[in-house]
């Protein structure tokens, strides 16, 4: 059977809108992560003790570690990675809780028209959505934190130049399972 003109149109609608939040999501979240990473980049150096110095540093210590070993840009390390893996992850968190909304509505048989769904249940499809998102970019994440967490030694050399280098360099060292 044929979808009526209506229905194309309304599915076409359906679809631009789920497009649109889509982008607008990955978007935002692209600006956020890339204005918050030098905060991200301290925090996350302060966690590892991978900032060359024995003792623990303060934030305002590890930001001039950063900016005299790997100049400015290097409060943005790992950022690459991170827009990476937070564009689809957020696409795949929109497209998915929809999809895990509507088994939730057919499990428990509940009309989605005329029904609202029990707040467990679209807690629990939004908690599917965000562990099917994490699943999909964890290489990226890796990778991220790879980079995020590893500050250049004395002698300006980086130990992971980038994404996919990470990806070897940590599946040569620690297996692929890592």
């Amino acid at each position: 059977r044929q979808p009526t003109g209506a229905t194309a149109t309304a599915a076409a609608q359906g679809a631009a809108d789920m497009t649109r939040r889509m982008v607008c999501g990955g978007l935002a979240g692209m600006i956020a992560k890339t204005v918050t990473n030098p905060l991200d980049r301290i925090r996350m150096l302060s966690q590892t003790g991978e900032h060359g110095s024995k003792q623990k540093q303060s934030a305002l210590s590890l930001y001039r570690t950063i900016i005299a070993n790997e100049g400015i840009l290097g409060l943005w390390a790992g950022n690459g990675a991170n827009l990476l893996r937070v564009f689809p992850a957020k696409a795949v968190v929109f497209s998915t809780n929809d999809i895990y909304r509507k088994s939730m509505y057919r499990l428990s048989g509940r009309n989605a028209a005329t029904e609202p769904l029990p707040s467990y249940l679209s807690f629990l499809a939004g908690g599917m959505a965000g562990v099917t998102a994490s699943a999909a970019t964890y290489p990226l994440d890796l990778a991220r934190g790879r980079i995020t967490g590893k500050l250049a030694g004395a002698d300006k050399k980086k130990h992971y130049s980038g994404i996919i280098n990470t990806v070897v360099i940590t599946a040569k060292e620690e297996g692929f399972s890592a």
